[in-house]
């Protein structure tokens, strides 16, 4: 004799779109950041489990390793408000929220 099914089971309560922490723009493919990169967490002896990380997009998260030394990115830019807090960031935030999530955008 077949069971008889849940109905309710089958409801899932969408989630609620993640937003990039530089942009703000939701983005269906956030990636994890990590706020110190590994190596030098590593270096530092921090266990990779224990760096803190914020989703970002991948836009954004080019731009910070195409501009960025890791060391500037661990000693300096370790939060994200000392992201947000440089001109350059603060230019480029401003540029990419204006671009469409269906462009690709390519950081030089």
């Amino acid at each position: 004799m077949a069971r008889k099914r849940n109905e309710s089971s089958w409801h899932v309560e969408p989630k609620p779109p993640e937003v990039c922490v530089l942009c703000g723009r939701e983005a269906p493919n956030l990636t994890d950041h990590h706020l110190v990169p590994k190596s030098q967490g590593r270096r530092q002896g921090v266990k990779l489990g224990e760096i803190p990380t914020v989703k970002m997009c991948p836009a954004c998260q080019g731009f910070l390793t195409k501009t960025f030394s890791n060391a500037e990115l661990a000693n300096d830019l370790n939060t994200v408000e000392a992201l947000l807090a440089r001109e350059e960031v603060q230019k480029f935030v401003k540029w990419v929220q204006k671009q469409p999530l269906s462009k690709g955008v390519r950081v030089h």
